[in-house]
């Protein structure tokens, strides 16, 4: 009943090693913290390793959830293309066509690992460290993937964030700005200039916002039931 029900759902299968998600996600969560964290602060030119680390979290990612069969062969086909990419993007570094299509594809796949990894949370049935670790690593996906998308942005519509020279190091610079609009603490040292920029800017924001609120609640009803379920065992 069970295996009809998550066929249905045609996205994740709920059985599975909580172990194996918790091995999976922290090599996810330990990618990203690189990208995000140790990335920003390196001296060196920064875009062989942002592209390296991008290719990482591609292939952590097709890991952190248990995927059904047939997505799991769909994201297989959609990362090795991105991988690919990232590869032939390492090659013809000047051009910003590859780069844009390389980071859109990115974008896509980051797209269905993350909705993946909200559903795992959402239909987890206790909350336990490895339930935390995955709203943890959607969370950080999110802000990547916003980051990613500013990028495109600036390469389809140059100048749409005046404050950023396009080039090395600017991969560092727009994931601080994308979490720094994610969380809504709007220093305004990079502001986007354009208007499409400024929704997309918008949309960053609410989304922020309305995941930290619909996760807690998963998280905290999970936790309550859990609870209440022990009482009334005792």
């Amino acid at each position: 009943m069970k295996d009809l029900q998550n066929s249905k759902s045609g996205l994740l299968i709920n059985s599975g090693s909580s172990r194996t998600l918790w091995r999976n996600n922290l090599v996810l969560l330990f990618s990203l913290c690189i990208m995000i964290f140790i990335l920003p602060v390196l001296p060196s030119e920064d875009y062989l390793l942002s592209r390296i680390l991008l290719a990482v979290i591609v292939i952590s990612g097709l890991f952190a959830a248990e995927f059904s069969r047939r997505i799991f062969k769909i994201l297989v086909g959609l990362g090795s293309i991105v991988i690919l990419m990232i590869a032939v993007n390492l090659v013809f570094t000047d051009s910003k066509n590859i780069d844009a299509l390389s980071l859109i594809l990115n974008t896509f796949f980051f797209i269905a690992v993350t909705v993946a990894l909200i559903t795992h949370v959402a239909k987890a049935e206790t909350v336990s460290r490895s339930t935390l670790v995955l709203a943890v690593n959607s969370y950080l996906l999110i802000g990547l993937t916003a980051s990613i998308l500013f990028i495109i942005l600036d390469l389809l519509v140059p100048e749409s964030f005046p404050q950023i020279d396009f080039g090395p190091g600017s991969f560092s610079a727009f994931i601080y700005f994308g979490f720094v609009t994610l969380t809504t603490l709007g220093y305004g040292d990079i502001t986007p200039a354009v208007p499409l920029a400024r929704s997309l800017a918008t949309f960053t924001t609410l989304i922020g916002q309305l995941y930290l609120v619909i996760i807690m609640a998963f998280i905290i009803g999970k936790f309550l039931n859990t609870k209440g379920t022990d009482q009334k065992m005792e």
